[in-house]
């Protein structure tokens, strides 16, 4: 199974429909609030509910984390810690 970086990755990429980057393209300290691929709330809504249908988990229990989207790194620790305590 790929890692749970470069699927987020895949999921940034497609659920943001930029052409003009890979998975590859994005580094695990890529910014994603407030940076440079400009990702609004609509935006997060729609990550939040592909990577919750992906990876089987819930990812806002009762409050959004802003924490947890300062970049592909910190998003993914958080989603290997949820996959983790459902397995």
């Amino acid at each position: 199974m790929e890692n749970i970086s470069h699927q987020l990755k895949e999921i940034i990429i497609a659920g943001l429909r930029i052409k003009d980057k890979t998975p590859e393209d994005l580094s695990d300290d890529q910014q994603l609030l407030g940076g440079d691929l400009e990702i609004d709330s609509i935006d997060i809504l729609q990550l939040i509910l592909e990577i919750e249908r992906r990876f089987r988990i819930k990812l806002v229990d009762s409050k959004f984390d802003e924490s947890a989207w300062q970049s592909v790194a910190t998003l993914t620790a958080i989603v290997e810690a949820k996959v983790a305590a459902r397995d």
